[in-house]
């Protein structure tokens, strides 16, 4: 699935699950993502070690982001999110007090 034209150069993929299937494994690749699952969207950072993750039934779709890009984007250094999944509302709210 291509990625956003907006986001052209910072993305390297869109990707959607269909929340069937059971289980999946994540590898760990250096990357983040932006998930939209359950009705929220959250950061997963780069993860050091496999993932094992559950599929509940509900689709679920993400954006991944090229190595050091949502990092910057978000103003949060990658080693804060390491092997963490974090919704997005409280990583903005922690970096409020940078934007200008």
């Amino acid at each position: 699935m291509p990625a956003p034209a907006a986001l052209h150069g910072l993305v390297e993929t869109a990707w959607v699950a269909d929340g069937e299937g059971g289980g999946v494994r994540v590898l760990p690749d250096g990357c983040m993502d932006l998930i939209r699952m359950g009705g929220r969207v959250v950061v997963a950072g780069p993860d050091t070690t496999a993932l094992d993750a559950t599929l509940d039934g509900e689709p679920i779709a993400g954006l991944r982001f090229r190595p050091g890009a949502l990092p910057r984007l978000l103003g949060v250094p990658a080693v804060e999110l390491r092997d963490r999944r974090v919704p997005l509302a409280e990583v903005c709210s922690a970096t409020s007090h940078l934007r200008l």
